[in-house]
């Protein structure tokens, strides 16, 4: 103890001045790493804000798709049958067209019949 009360003044304020600046320099770079810290977390925080924007309108564009393949789905039974009945239709009017044909080939014969008489 004696040995401290010994030291000249100068040299106890370089120790307590030492002992300040540590803990300055301590606080400059806790304080400093804080901010970082902070700005690093602001900066995820608005990408996730921005993420989460993003999923929730692609999250909507799919639920649309869904809806609109749900609907054309449901539908599908009714279409198919509308579809069956055009296509019933269709085949009856070219069976009607076919047999048209066959008539007009036989008036078309039967009118150039009388050619072969007279032709030779």
């Amino acid at each position: 103890m004696l040995a401290a009360a010994a030291r000249p003044p100068h040299e106890i304020l370089r120790a307590v001045d030492a002992a300040a600046i540590a803990a300055i320099v301590f606080g400059v770079l806790v304080v400093g790493s804080l901010a970082f810290l902070a700005l690093r977390a602001l900066s995820l925080w608005r990408a996730i804000k921005a993420a989460r924007s993003r999923v929730a309108e692609s999250l909507e564009t799919l639920a649309a798709e869904g809806e609109r393949i749900s609907a054309a789905l449901a539908a599908m039974p009714q279409r198919q049958a509308e579809l069956q009945s055009a296509l019933a239709v269709l085949q009856v009017r070219v069976a009607v067209a076919r047999r048209l044909a066959d008539f007009a080939s036989d008036a078309a014969a039967a009118l150039r019949a009388p050619l072969r008489y007279l032709g030779g």
